[in-house]
């Protein structure tokens, strides 16, 4: 019986090599972020009521807005650069960041504040003014604690960043559980629950990162280095929020704080592929630089394409699962009225299959450090956006947001897919002119 047990063992265990390889432990984190996200969204939606429930989910934009900010200055040139940087140099490599991080995120503390303060000009029914404070403390906490989290994955400190995100995470899941028995659930100690948890997995990840040394020289070589990336992913980051986000808010103008509640839930469902979209996120970037580094471009996209049919094909399953009785699954997770609501799920589900694609697409660039067609590729969705929105909302409904979302990101597809097919071929025409050159970035 042990001989069967130790057989099986080491064909499940071979099983879980071949299939996570590298990364399972970035895949068990995401899981467990986005089962908290996910479990958290219900019990809001629940306790709050579909109508709150909307205005914390636009409120939470604001958040999202910030750390898009984020990811694109400092998160997404950190893991396509750092894992380039010899041992001697990482104290002062990551000393730098670690000092744009902390200018990013006292700028954007105020930039959410100010913003929910004159949120009334924009969204006059919601009144999300009192949430300004409780807000901004949660913008800064999130981002915080999402950068200690990715300099983890950056550094290759993968179960330290598990151990964090399961403090920072999980820990909220009771609170809220808490403050809906003792009768003050809303937004605002919503917020202030999820910034408190946030803190804490900061100190946590502060008191494990690896000594850094902050040189003046550095951060200015080191700010120029990550602005020639970031400058164009900036853009696109500000793109996304009058391109794709354009269509998500264009429902609530017209149909009120009720259709954001209504998208948010159905994405929710969706929402369990970001075990694996953001999981990935946080190691294809700095796995594809180190394939690109050690073997060139034939590495690189070896390792792009066995990405995109791996876990593209999970994603593709997944999404025939949920469209195939989207009004069973809105019903047993949230409630009966929500069954209505079965095609926006349907069109969810479409929607993420074609936007896993650009994942493994854009870590090409970023390792090539080549990303001005991200940059054009959101300018066109953008473009697309502005003609398309608000008509489509009126016209259509709910379902008119989705449309232009699946429209705008098969634009975007394929300009990014083009572009790393062309910069590709051209990088690897440079190296075999440069034979000592493995990878000729630019």
């Amino acid at each position: 019986m042990s001989a069967e047990f130790t057989l099986f063992e080491r064909i499940r265990n071979g099983f879980l090599r071949q299939f996570l390889g590298r990364e399972t432990w970035a895949l068990t984190d995401q899981a467990v972020v986005s089962a908290t996200n996910f479990l958290t969204s219900v019990m809001l939606l629940r306790f709050m009521g579909l109508r709150e429930f909307g205005v914390f989910t636009l409120a939470w934009m604001s958040v999202l807005f910030v750390n898009s900010i984020q990811t694109a200055l400092i998160v997404a040139p950190m893991m396509s650069i750092g894992p380039k940087q010899e041992e001697k140099d990482r104290p002062f490599y990551f000393g730098a960041v670690v000092f744009q991080e902390l200018v990013l995120v006292f700028c954007c503390f105020v930039l959410v504040f100010l913003a929910l303060k004159v949120s009334g000009s924009f969204f006059p029914h919601q009144n999300l003014r009192h949430l300004a404070l409780p807000l901004a403390v949660s913008a800064f906490a999130y981002q915080m604690q999402d950068f200690v989290r990715r300099y983890f994955f950056a550094t290759r400190q993968n179960r330290r960043a598990l151990a964090d995100d399961s403090l920072s995470y999980l820990t909220q899941l009771p609170i809220l559980l808490f403050l809906h028995k003792t009768g003050h659930m809303n937004s605002a100690t919503a917020l202030w629950a999820m910034a408190g948890t946030s803190i804490l997995g900061l100190a946590l990840g502060w008191f494990w990162m690896e000594p850094l040394d902050f040189r003046w020289e550095w951060i200015k070589s080191i700010s120029l280095r990550h602005w020639r990336v970031s400058r164009w992913l900036t853009g696109s980051a500000l793109l996304v929020w009058t391109s794709g986000n354009v269509f998500l808010l264009s429902a609530p103008i017209y149909y009120g704080a009720a259709a954001a509640g209504v998208l948010k839930a159905s994405q929710n469902l969706m929402g369990v592929t970001h075990v694996w979209f953001q999981g990935l996120d946080n190691i294809v970037p700095v796995e594809t630089a180190r394939r690109l580094r050690q073997g060139g471009v034939p590495s690189m996209l070896a390792y792009t394409r066995s990405i995109l049919m791996k876990w593209g094909g999970l994603t593709l399953l997944f999404a025939i699962v949920m469209a195939a009785a989207p009004g069973f699954w809105l019903r047993l997770i949230y409630s009966p009225e929500m069954a209505q609501y079965g095609y926006i799920l349907r069109l969810y589900a479409l929607l993420y299959v074609i936007v896993f694609v650009g994942g493994p697409l854009r870590a090409g660039l970023q390792a090539l450090e080549f990303t001005a067609p991200i940059f054009w590729s959101y300018l066109t969705m953008t473009a697309f956006a502005f003609v398309f929105a608000m008509p489509m909302a009126k016209w259509l409904g709910i379902s008119g947001s989705l449309f232009g979302l699946i429209g705008a990101q098969v634009v975007f597809q394929s300009i990014v897919g083009v572009a790393l097919f062309l910069k590709s071929r051209h990088v690897a025409m440079q190296a075999a002119l440069q034979p000592r050159s493995p990878a000729v970035v630019g």
